[in-house]
């Protein structure tokens, strides 16, 4: 996986070379939740009802749970059920379901043992659903649901969105652009703004609008009044208002008016961030320190412990 490594060390290499901190530039009162060790260099979040947050390992292919009074159990084991790195998470609308983002980035013992695509558990047992290949391979990144229940992944290697309409057996291409194209992660968040899909793409720092209600599909971009370097996961706020995750450090608020946004910076003292999620009046942010995968960098020290922070939306 020669490829991937040099692209993401460029990527990160070019953060530092424009001054851009990856590391926290400050710190701030805020809860702190460390992780269990099964869960080393997280990439997701998915948060229930009750609190309770699934999180996923890039490294050892693990899905862990963590209940909402702290204890946390292994909710899915690497190298079962085709879960290699466990990219994005998902829980479904009606939240019996977590679907998976699992890619093959050459980073543990499971390598070349399934195909990247997206996996479904029931949340009640932690059995596989289903699962669904990406055609042609790529890199399942995220995933964003709509009202109907229609599934639409991002894929940071191959340009184009994949959709999986309820009850689908396999993904269509709902689209495909070569603006999403370039040298190692591209297309990273997705989320849904009413009836428009918003898309980040990583390397360059842009943001895409694809409108669902008209067709066809067809991405426009977004002018953003400041930039955000290195954009990775998306959560929707409110109808107009999307938050951002930069592993340059940054969480942001995005204001969305048609093909303009107004940058908010809500805090830049994150190390590594690279998703959140919302529950009950409080951001928690995934410091998943991808830059400190040994695979990307050989110079870099692993972390000692990896940590979800807790702020005040």
């Amino acid at each position: 996986m020669k490829f991937i490594s040099l692209s993401l060390r460029s990527v990160f290499s070019a953060l530092v070379a424009l001054g851009i901190s990856i590391a926290p530039a400050i710190s701030e009162e805020r809860g702190r939740l460390i992780l269990p060790e099964t869960a080393a260099f997280p990439e997701s979040i998915a948060i229930d009802k009750s609190g309770g947050i699934y999180t996923g390992s890039v490294t050892m292919g693990n899905i862990v749970y963590i209940s909402a009074d702290g204890t946390d159990k292994l909710f899915v084991r690497g190298g079962t059920n085709g879960a290699i790195s466990i990219g994005g998470l998902l829980l479904s609308n009606e939240q019996d379901t977590l679907y998976a983002c699992s890619s093959d980035l050459g980073l543990n013992g499971f390598s070349g043992s399934a195909a990247t695509g997206l996996l479904a558990f029931s949340t009640s047992s932690g059995e596989l659903i289903a699962r669904w290949d990406f055609p042609g391979g790529g890199l399942c990144n995220d995933i964003a649901q709509a009202p109907d229940g229609t599934l639409y992944v991002s894929d940071s290697f191959v340009p184009r969105v994949l959709k999986l309409p309820t009850g689908a057996d396999a993904f269509e291409t709902f689209l495909q652009d070569e603006r999403f194209s370039g040298e190692g992660f591209n297309l990273s968040g997705i989320t849904l703004l009413g009836d428009s899909l918003i898309l980040a793409k990583f390397n360059t720092g842009q943001f895409f609008r694809v409108d669902l209600a008209n067709g066809p599909a067809l991405a426009q971009v977004i002018q953003l009044d400041q930039p955000i370097f290195a954009p990775d996961g998306l959560r929707t706020l409110n109808d107009d208002t999307i938050l951002v995750a930069a592993a340059s450090g940054q969480i942001a608020r995005l204001k969305i008016d048609g093909l303009k946004a107004k940058v908010i910076p809500q805090n830049s003292s994150f190390d590594g961030p690279t998703s959140l999620a919302l529950h009950e009046g409080k951001i928690y942010v995934v410091e998943g320190q991808l830059n400190k995968l040994p695979a990307f960098d050989p110079s870099a020290i692993a972390p000692n412990q990896f940590t979800i922070s807790i702020i005040n939306q």
